[in-house]
């Protein structure tokens, strides 16, 4: 594994895949870049919602504020912090996913289930279902594992199969 794309969304929950992202890359000694969406300033958002539009200006400083606080929370990745440009979000992580070369997504989820998911839909199901390699989701809550990597030395055990 060379890259891991780390995705969040700016708010805590989505921070919470961050720290997962980090321990497995270092386990795996791969490369780490954290992607934020940024859905496009004025969008009709499903059939319940709208976003009004946002002045230009705001939303570029907006920008460079995300960009500065996620380079601060993962000081050795890559950081993208990209407006979504008339795509869908998950079009647009599936797109950086491509561009990046990512071996692995990893991205955070609300657990939501039922009517819940139903309503409000899920990108990180759409992700998980669309993504052109594996996906890990974190919920809410969870710790980042403790990863084990094996030494460069020492050959991983091998389990030798019984007749």
């Amino acid at each position: 594994m060379t890259r891991i794309l780390v995705t969040t969304d700016g708010s805590e929950l989505g921070h919470a895949a961050l720290g997962h992202a980090q321990a497995l890359a270092g386990a795996a000694h791969a490369a780490v870049t954290v992607l934020c969406v940024q859905a496009d300033p004025a969008v009709l958002v499903g059939e319940f919602a709208y976003v009004p539009p946002v002045d230009p200006a705001e939303f570029a400083a907006q920008t460079r504020e995300l960009h500065a606080d996620l380079q601060a929370r993962v000081t050795e990745a890559r950081v993208r912090v990209e407006p979504a440009g008339g795509r869908t979000l998950v079009r647009a992580i599936l797109d950086v996913a491509r561009e990046e070369n990512a071996a692995l997504i990893v991205m955070s989820t609300h657990g939501r289930g039922g009517l819940g998911r139903a309503l409000l839909g899920s990108v990180a199901e759409a992700v998980a279902h669309h993504a052109p390699v594996p996906v890990m989701l974190v919920r809410a809550g969870q710790t980042p594992a403790v990863w084990a990597a094996t030494e460069p030395d020492r050959p991983a055990a091998r389990h030798t199969p019984t007749a």
